[in-house]
């Protein structure tokens, strides 16, 4: 015969092993987090960064990055992409295969001297890449690579996207953000960690 205190022993722990039981399947029943959607694949490119150094997409492969696009010495819009980045950018997981890549849509004012100020500027770190290059290769990378629209009148203000662009490890686009919201820093960085549990 169990005395009292051994039946509440033995009483509690069947409870506990039929929440655990229960927790168990709901874990493994429960639905996975809904993947990414995969637009598009990215062309090769050639560019330049801020260190007068080339780049190319193979050295974006194998890691989740961020895109936008801006200009240095843009009055309105650009600015707020920026300081957007440069939060995004203390958010990152640490350790990770995570880039952001900023474009210049006005790659000729922005030499690379140029966006290496720009960069110290924002305390950039050594994650964050800004790329200039021929006009002709970005606008067409912009317009045709990320499917974005770009307009650059004679003597006009330079029109572009506000749009941050998520890409995967192969290259592909795999979701967008509006680059001015201050909403959507968490979700942003959730779509990054998803990424980076997809295979290489």
């Amino acid at each position: 015969m169990f005395t009292r205190g051994q039946k509440v022993v033995i009483y509690a722990a069947g409870m506990l092993t039929l929440v655990f039981a229960g927790v168990t399947t709901w874990m493994e029943l429960r639905p996975a987090p809904a993947a990414l959607p995969q637009y598009w694949a990215l062309p090769a490119f050639s560019l330049t960064n801020q260190d007068g150094q080339p780049v190319t997409l193979d050295n974006f492969k194998g890691k989740v990055w961020l895109a936008d696009f801006i200009y240095t010495t843009c009055p309105g819009q650009c600015p707020l992409i920026t300081a957007h980045m440069a939060r995004l950018q203390q958010k990152l997981p640490e350790d990770a295969d995570v880039r952001i890549a900023s474009f210049s849509t006005d790659p000729q004012t922005d030499t690379p001297p140029v966006l290496k100020a720009y960069a110290r500027k924002y305390a950039a770190s050594d994650r964050w890449t800004f790329l200039t290059g021929p006009k002709d290769r970005v606008y067409d990378l912009i317009e045709h690579g990320f499917k974005l629209p770009i307009s650059a009148p004679v003597g006009a203000q330079i029109v572009h996207s506000t749009r941050i662009m998520l890409v995967d490890r192969k290259g592909n686009v795999r979701t967008f953000y509006d680059g001015l919201s201050q909403d959507g820093d968490d979700q942003i960085i959730a779509d990054i960690k998803k990424l980076l549990q997809e295979s290489p």
